[in-house]
């Protein structure tokens, strides 16, 4: 019965570490990566 809560305590920090990365990897994200390529994919109508 000892190995129980040390499997509980490994599920518990994995969860711990696994919410830390999804909170910091929007703050790690660059702005670039969300921009669109072309004024296509921004929407942008040009009128010539």
């Amino acid at each position: 019965m000892k190995r129980k809560p040390d499997f509980l305590l490994v599920l518990m920090v994995a969860f711990g570490v696994a919410v830390l990365v999804t909170l910091m990897t929007p703050m790690a994200a660059n702005d670039t990566v969300a921009a669109p390529a072309s004024e296509l994919q921004a929407g942008v109508i040009i009128l010539e």
